[in-house]
């Protein structure tokens, strides 16, 4: 891979957006939301590696579904895993699971339209949910972040 070919996949303005917040988190010491970040960002990295093949490959529009199902099935599993373990944050282990939950079915959905039922009526809501819940798992990486500033900036310290 060379660097232009890097550099075209890091352009995922999700995915760099992802990366930045876990270099911050990292900095600011917070290291459960750090290693929720840096997983996401692996995932998400891995996936736009992986997507211009896989839809060369799989020209039927067969098997992308299941794999993207996985994939999310597999994020899910893990951060569900290290929240257990207390290694990253609870509260964002839950929401980044509930906010892939309608990925998980919305592939489901569009995999059963467009092998077996084939009328396409899957279209707007893949359009709509997918961005939607990528933009919120983005911002769920960022929201250490935006506490931080809050804490820092707008909260009057206590007098005894």
């Amino acid at each position: 891979m060379t660097l232009i070919e890097l550099l075209v996949l890091t352009g995922n303005y999700y995915t760099s957006m992802i990366f930045i917040a876990a270099i911050i988190l990292f900095l600011l010491k917070d290291k459960e939301s750090a290693l929720f970040a840096f997983i996401t960002f692996v995932f998400f990295f891995v996936g736009i590696t992986y997507y211009p093949f896989l839809i060369e490959w799989d020209s039927n529009k067969l098997y992308r579904y299941p794999i993207w199902i996985l994939h999310d099935t597999l994020w899910m599993g893990l951060i569900a895993y290290l929240g257990l373990k207390d290694k990253i944050n609870w509260r964002q282990s839950v929401l980044g699971q509930l906010f892939c939950i309608p990925l998980l079915a919305v592939n489901f959905f569009r995999a059963l339209d467009m092998q077996f039922i084939q009328m396409y009526i899957s279209t707007t809501a893949y359009r709509i949910v997918y961005p939607l819940c990528e933009v919120a798992i983005v911002l769920l990486c960022w929201l250490p972040i935006f506490v931080y500033l809050k804490n820092k900036f707008f909260v009057k310290p206590q007098t005894a």
